[in-house]
């Protein structure tokens, strides 16, 4: 994709806790703002609070030719609808038609994780790769499939983190089992403090209590690093990809996440042609990014 004035686009990433925004060109993120989503007021005043974010960039940015919005949940990117979100409390929210109404431009929107997964894809680790998986570690886990260079984009794909892995612990979904259950952020955290008289308040301090003899940390970290590389592992058998990107809060941890993966595949990958395990390189701006491109492709 070429970049010039015509690729002036806004990109907009709408997260439970906050929305980020920016006016870019390809990757170049030109200006960025955020505001608060505020969800605790409401879903219908969240949807407002992302009309806010659309005018005012379009207002202060009035040469972007485009803009796209992505939103976590369960996403229509055909229709233009966020269908359902169980952290906002969206339901059949038509933000194609409700962004197209408050900024006159066109609309690209579509899952936060899928963009992020295109945006690493064209201009992050996965570029140059044909398949890639981009799997975000955070509050939540998901993935974005780019498989043969095109994303895979339908509304219940990439729901990565409710494969079931057998944790013991409750998921937000309402199941027993699934990989959020133990490996989120706020999971490894949660796990570690009720086990434990410390409490921890991020997944980053159960990192470093292992590395400095905590045994029950070391116990907790290892055991929700072993669910994610028995799911990387199951991915890989059926899709193959050149190269997984590992995104999210919990990828700050760096070779203390990826290494013990690595280990995991050497001990279950035998015949499997082995994937490259990186770091997202585009860090909390993927989903930002990959809106913009959402917005370029609604264009034309």
């Amino acid at each position: 994709m070429t970049t010039n004035n015509q690729d002036l686009v806004i990109g907009i990433d709408v997260g439970g806790t906050e929305i980020k925004a920016g006016f870019l060109r390809g990757s170049e993120i030109i200006s960025a703002r955020r505001w608060p989503t505020e969800r605790e007021k409401g879903p219908a005043h969240a949807v407002n609070q992302v009309l806010l974010a659309a005018k005012e960039m379009h207002r202060e940015f009035p040469e972007a030719t485009a803009i796209g919005v992505v939103v976590p949940g369960v996403v229509n990117s055909k229709a233009g609808i966020a269908e359902y979100s169980e952290n906002i409390g969206w339901r059949d929210i038509p933000f194609g038609k409700l962004v197209n109404e408050a900024s006159g431009l066109p609309v690209g929107f579509g899952h936060d994780v899928r963009a992020g997964g295109v945006a690493e894809s064209m201009y992050g680790a996965g570029k140059g790769y044909k398949n890639s998986f981009f799997i975000p570690i955070g509050t939540g886990i998901a993935g974005a499939m780019v498989i043969d260079g095109e994303l895979f984009d339908d509304p219940y794909c990439g729901e990565i983190g409710h494969l079931d892995v057998v944790s013991g612990y409750m998921c937000a979904c309402g199941i027993v089992g699934c990989l959020e259950s133990i490996s989120t952020g706020p999971s490894i955290v949660r796990i570690y403090n009720e086990q434990s008289d410390i409490k921890l308040s991020d997944s980053s301090e159960v990192l470093k209590a292992a590395k400095g003899g905590d045994a029950l940390a070391a116990k907790v970290w290892q055991a929700s690093v072993d669910a994610i590389a028995f799911t990387l592992t199951a991915y890989i058998n059926i899709l193959a990809p050149e190269i997984i990107i590992v995104g999210g809060g919990v990828s700050k941890a760096g070779r203390d996440l990826l290494d013990p993966i690595e280990s995991y595949f050497d001990r279950r990958l035998t015949f499997q042609k082995r994937p490259k395990l990186v770091i997202a390189e585009l860090g909390d701006h993927a989903g930002m990014i990959g809106s913009g491109i959402f917005g370029l492709r609604a264009r034309g």
